[in-house]
């Protein structure tokens, strides 16, 4: 963002660390939170058992371990120059158990008679699908797009989407889930 296009070697690494540390712990959590919906949809009655206060420690302290993993991973092998695909390797399996808990969710859903029924179902996994939608949506149009002189604009603007506005949407998007939130915003509009 300043004049100054270059940095010390020992921020790049730590650049590195840190970006690797937070994307790939959000890509995890975001998996835990689809995992969240699969058991809250698909096995209802299991759910306090299933995800316990112990058994959702343990996902999000899975999720930080794997993001320092690769983020410990990809230091490693950047300061060694032998780079690696191990962050692609740990994206790739957080979106797969995101996939297949949909696909679970989307079956449970389809099987339900009432039309009532289905929609609390999918709203129930409204929020979750936007945050997923808006990260992964990023990452892929970033990394899966060939790049060319005229796309370094836009590839820019897809990395302030997806490492500064994305983390700052998440709060908002999770909480209009929230009744009370729901209503405040309502009254709020309605003196504007």
């Amino acid at each position: 963002m300043s004049e100054k296009k270059s940095i010390a070697y020992a921020e790049c690494v730590a650049q590195v660390f840190l970006f690797d540390l937070f994307a790939i712990t959000e890509c995890f959590l975001l998996a835990s939170m689809a995992y969240d919906r699969y058991v809250a949809i698909c096995h209802p009655l299991l759910y306090p058992i299933v995800l316990s206060p112990k058994r959702c420690f343990q996902l999000v302290a899975g999720s930080y371990l794997m993001g320092l993993t690769s983020g410990v991973g990809q230091t490693i092998s950047m300061s060694t120059l032998s780079f690696c695909s191990s962050t692609s390797l740990f994206g790739v399996s957080s979106i797969l158990g995101i996939l297949i808990s949909y696909v679970a969710i989307i079956t449970t859903v389809l099987s339900i008679n009432s039309a009532e029924g289905k929609r609390k179902a999918f709203s129930t996994c409204t929020s979750h699908l936007i945050a997923v939608s808006i990260l992964y949506g990023a990452c892929f149009f970033m990394y899966l797009f060939p790049r060319s002189h005229s796309s370094r604009g836009t590839d820019k603007w897809a990395v302030v989407l997806y490492s500064m506005v994305t983390p700052m949407l998440n709060p908002l998007i999770y909480s209009l889930r929230n009744k009370e939130v729901k209503e405040a915003l309502r009254r709020l509009l309605k003196i504007k």
